[in-house]
């Protein structure tokens, strides 16, 4: 049987080479704490890393690491590569703020527009017709591939 992931905690780290991470950390709360996790499980999954910056002018600052681009679920580190690491109750409420910001501003992004139409339209709009949906035919589209 496989346990859930039904707890997360927001947890700041330090890993070697990447710097000061903040992020969430998600685990079975039947079997498991954020501490355990941390300091007992050899790999865990971190969701959603942001690094933490310091400026002069406006204190810490939160922003998405290249990272969470690069990938739609967590990124899996390893625990050996752990410096340092302060869970979410003792953090500084401006940084719990902001992560939570980039979260749902995130979560809001517009999914990017699909374009319908036949491969034969070759971009014309006259001849897509966005209102009627489209059955495509596989063995037609095969045929015109292996004519080109």
């Amino acid at each position: 049987m496989r346990l859930n992931q039904n707890a997360r905690d927001l947890i700041l780290i330090e890993i070697d080479g990447l710097g000061l991470l903040l992020g969430e950390v998600r685990y079975n709360r039947q079997t498991e704490t954020a501490t355990f996790i941390l300091e007992k499980a050899a790999f865990f999954d971190f969701y959603l890393p942001c690094t933490v910056i310091y400026d002069q002018q406006r204190g810490p600052v939160v922003h998405p690491h290249i990272l969470s681009t690069l990938t739609t679920s967590s990124l899996r580190i390893q625990r050996d590569r752990i410096s340092c690491f302060i869970l979410g109750q003792d953090l500084n409420p401006a940084l719990i703020e902001q992560y939570n910001r980039i979260k749902t501003a995130l979560a809001q992004r517009p999914e990017p527009e699909v374009r319908e139409g036949l491969p034969e339209d070759n971009g014309n709009p006259d001849k897509t017709r966005p209102d009627k949906k489209r059955i495509i035919n596989i063995k037609k589209m095969k045929d015109l591939k292996d004519r080109t």
